[in-house]
């Protein structure tokens, strides 16, 4: 299983005039546990582009269990454990210490850059991607 924690200090520009995290928020927050998974597996996102592959979202799921506050330092918790075909699953949680604020998830489709067509997980990002777990799914 793919695992990154990220923490962020809620800024002032996220939150309405009672200092709640707006709901939309949230898939920002997301992208950037997305993100950062990559960077640690020494792929970000420019780097997969230049190597003619997109990562497009094609499904988004959030929970909202509690709400985050401004000022807040939140953890968001990023896993992947499954890329079946030519998708990649995303599983988040997002938290401020102990208490759980949200769940989610995301489905990227790998497509090539060019013709913008979906395609299976390119060889060289599975021998990235599988030291971490098992074969994936098919």
């Amino acid at each position: 299983m793919l695992y990154n924690k990220s923490e962020i200090k809620v800024r002032y520009g996220e939150t309405d005039q009672m200092g709640v995290v707006n709901n939309a928020v949230y898939p920002s927050w997301f992208e950037i546990g997305r993100t950062e998974l990559f960077d640690e597996l020494g792929l970000p996102y420019s780097q997969m582009e230049k190597r003619g592959i997109m990562l497009p979202l094609s499904e988004l799921y959030v929970k909202y269990l509690s709400p985050a506050l401004y000022g807040e330092i939140v953890s968001i918790e990023t896993t992947v454990d499954t890329f079946p075909g030519v998708r990649i699953v995303f599983n988040y949680k997002i938290s401020c210490g102990q208490r759980l604020i949200a769940t989610g998830h995301s489905v990227q489709a790998f497509i090539s850059a060019e013709t913008r067509r979906p395609i299976r997980i390119p060889d060289w990002l599975k021998d990235t991607l599988l030291p971490h777990f098992g074969e994936p799914e098919i």
